[in-house]
């Protein structure tokens, strides 16, 4: 890897020291260089990023803290705990360390995996920080896997070190969007094979009836992910998103198919998430650390302010300037079908109804083609055209209402 490589190249070597240093140093970082050895490498750390991580990765200069996950960047602002950038390692290195062609392709990638302080936010993350709008961002999400366009796998300090207030105390995100970040950004790259078979699990458990109405039947990327923390034992269960499966054995009998994915992926090894508070014996990592001194996580009111008006649809993720579509009943006309030559144009769908509704693109002969579904207070965005005309059903398929896109950008609120 280029940056263990200029970390070996840049080490002073004494004259009192010459070969027998640089033969120490190789055998301290060639771990990280080659992907190899998980065990091999140097003991966790928290420093500052080392130039050159940062001038291969790219990072900016918001990010002070590092440490490394066999070769894979752990990156903070100052404000974040050590204590979060260790929880961090120690967790990716549960999750694939015995895999580090996983952790090496995704460095290749130029993946890192950056930890929000309890007063940050997603948008405060620099690959991020041009999610719009902000304020929907910011409060929809305390952790997102990575792209190749944004290729930050992140979550919150709160959520790693147990801190009061985490929103999201009864499962570990890490492990959710870092399973994201693994399958997109590390197995897809070394596996050309992956994807279909996953597409083809979550095609089978679908026609079995398996997660309807649950996060992990939104598509196959939530599918695998929720897995994932079934696998490890770190999952919600019985609500709106969640059913009875939060353990591995559970996802064994529900759904063997995600689990032979899982079982892939991670392996079958024995260790389980638990908390750092419940951890018997605790994690050496976390030696010194006082999590009565660290804080708490509170939502800023502007966000839980702006989250609720969204509910209602009252606000919407379309631009300022967007055109609000008017919702057509359909018995105000008998032959609807879109229209063809309009210019392209974004649309941006918003479910403010609190049941499930399907999204079908009608063409210009008056078939209706699905374009997904949309559980409730969920939105999508999708590239149309002036003139094209969509349908919104109930699940049943009764039709709710029709909208005609406009000549730019639209808004349409399902109420």
């Amino acid at each position: 890897m280029l940056w263990a490589s200029l970390l070996l190249m840049s080490l002073p070597t004494p004259h009192s020291v010459g070969r027998r240093f640089k033969r120490l140093a190789r055998l301290l970082i060639l771990p990280l260089a080659c992907g190899h050895c998980i065990a091999a490498e140097a003991p966790a750390r928290v420093t500052p990023v080392p130039d050159a991580v940062r001038a291969e990765f790219k990072l900016a200069e918001h990010y002070q803290k590092f440490a490394s996950a066999g070769g894979l960047p752990i990156v903070a602002s100052a404000k974040v705990n050590d204590a979060a950038l260790l929880e961090a390692r120690f967790l990716i290195l549960q999750m694939v360390g015995h895999r580090p062609e996983i952790l090496e392709a995704m460095a290749k990638n130029k993946v890192r995996f950056s930890i929000m302080a309890a007063g940050e936010f997603t948008t405060d993350i620099p690959e991020h920080s041009d999610l719009s709008p902000k304020l929907y961002w910011d409060k929809r999400a305390r952790g997102l896997g990575a792209t190749r366009v944004r290729p930050a796998v992140s979550c919150g300090e709160e959520n790693l070190l147990g801190l009061p207030g985490d929103p999201y105390a009864a499962e570990n995100i890490l492990i959710h969007e870092f399973a994201h970040a693994a399958h997109q950004m590390g197995v897809n790259s070394l596996d050309k094979t992956f994807q279909g078979r996953l597409l083809a699990a979550f095609d089978a458990a679908g026609k079995a009836g398996l997660w309807k109405n649950k996060y992990a039947g939104t598509n196959p990327s939530e599918y695998f992910a929720e897995g994932a923390q079934s696998w490890f034992d770190t999952n919600r269960e019985n609500d709106h998103d969640h059913n009875h499966v939060n353990t591995r054995a559970e996802l064994r009998a529900y759904d063997p198919g995600l689990a032979k994915l899982c079982e892939e992926v991670f392996g079958d090894r024995e260790w389980r998430y638990a908390r750092p508070a419940a951890r018997q014996p605790a994690s050496p990592h976390f030696a010194g650390f006082d999590a009565a001194k660290a804080g708490k996580f509170v939502w800023p009111k502007e966000l839980t302010e702006w989250q609720e008006k969204f509910r209602r649809g009252e606000v919407t993720m379309a631009p300022a300037d967007a055109l609000a579509l008017s919702p057509h009943a359909p018995d105000t006309k008998n032959d609807w079908r879109s229209e063809t030559g309009g210019a392209r144009a974004e649309l941006f769908f918003q479910n403010a109804r609190k049941e499930p509704v399907l999204l079908f693109w009608v063409d210009n002969e008056g078939a209706a083609h699905p374009r997904g579904k949309l559980r409730a207070a969920e939105h999508t965005r999708m590239t149309s055209f002036a003139g094209h005309l969509f349908r919104v059903t109930d699940e049943r398929t009764n039709t709710l209402h029709y909208f005609i896109v406009g000549a730019k950008a639209g808004s349409a609120v399902i109420k």
